[in-house]
């Protein structure tokens, strides 16, 4: 039944929306926080999952024997739907991987018979990174010897979830992993940030239309021989997006986790990390979608994590509860 419930769930893909958006900070003393947000039209009924070293994991697959594995290092995470579909996590080296809404640009590999045993799904990629790896390099190195498929249910190209990944370590470096037209593209990411479509190198480009932003402020121009005075402070970053879709939130995260006054340590990190994401927050009804016929306003932040890589401690607050908890 549980199973069932998946299903019918993930049929709504192709008519929701989602938003999701990630960001890296690096403090003085070279602590590692990784924080993100998870927006739904519908609650997935996440909860905190926790995998030990040592359990036995085999990826989703329709009829044939795919790819598995025995986990290495043991992690925590928070799931979808109460199924072994883990959307973010950090295991005990240190690593955090997760899962961002890529629409209309996701195309996975095809589903080989002969190459059934290195074939894992889309929603196994996370789990499978967090049970095996310890680095972003290690982890590079190793999908390029496995393949990635859409898991669907009877061949529909509707439940083929469109993802792409980030994945973090403790020293700081960040690879985006994302599959297009059957093709591996691995990105360093130096600024750390993600979001969903466009493809992670139209956003790193699109920040050239940014170029004249900065945090210092600008006092007064000159407009011919007539002065013109700022009314505020913030002048500097006049022009920063603020609206919520996909390219506005890459923006606003860059600038934001980039920008803000680096951290000293851990605990500065870690709150810095919840403010950048007070500022990328949707309050209910900020975003309007039409799913089968009906008006859902739920396009929220079902729940936000902020990781603290370098000590191994997963926080975490719901929409509904905004105590913060920690793994």
């Amino acid at each position: 039944m549980k199973r069932l419930l998946v299903f019918l769930l993930l049929s709504l893909a192709a008519t929701v929306s989602f938003g999701c958006t990630g960001f890296r900070l690096i403090a003085k003393d070279g602590t590692v926080v990784t924080a993100r947000t998870l927006e739904f039209d519908f609650d997935l009924m996440s909860e905190i999952t926790v995998v030990p070293r040592g359990t036995y994991m085999t990826a989703l697959t329709t009829g044939w024997q795919g790819l598995s594995w025995n986990v290495k290092y043991g992690y925590v995470g928070i799931d979808a739907l109460g199924m072994d579909l883990l959307e973010d996590g950090l295991n005990e080296a240190g690593l955090s991987a997760g899962t961002f809404y890529f629409d209309q640009y996701a195309g996975y590999q095809e589903l080989d018979k002969a190459q059934s045993r290195k074939t894992l799904s889309q929603y196994d990629l996370v789990g499978w990174i967090l049970g095996n790896f310890a680095t972003v390099e290690e982890v590079k190195e190793a999908i390029k010897q496995v393949r990635v498929y859409g898991f669907t249910v009877a061949h529909s190209e509707i439940l083929k979830m469109p993802l792409h990944y980030a994945v973090y370590d403790t020293k700081g470096d960040c690879v985006i992993i994302e599959y297009i037209d059957g093709e591996l593209h691995l990105h360093d990411n130096p600024i750390g940030v993600i979001a969903n479509s466009p493809p992670f190198d139209w956003h790193i480009q699109n920040l050239s239309n940014y170029v004249n932003l900065s945090s210092a402020n600008i006092k007064s121009s000159k407009l011919g021989q007539f002065e013109i005075k700022a009314i505020s402070g913030g002048t500097g970053l006049l022009g920063l997006p603020g609206d919520n879709t996909s390219p506005s939130r890459f923006v606003r995260a860059a600038f934001y986790s980039n920008g803000s006054v680096r951290p000293s340590n851990s605990e500065e990190a870690v709150t810095l990390g919840w403010h950048i994401i007070n500022a990328l927050d949707i309050p209910e009804g900020l975003v309007i979608n039409e799913v089968l016929g009906f008006v859902v306003t739920r396009h929220i932040a079902y729940w936000s994590s902020v990781k603290d890589l370098t000590n191994r401690i997963y926080y975490y607050r719901t929409y509904k509860d905004m105590n913060i908890r920690m793994v």
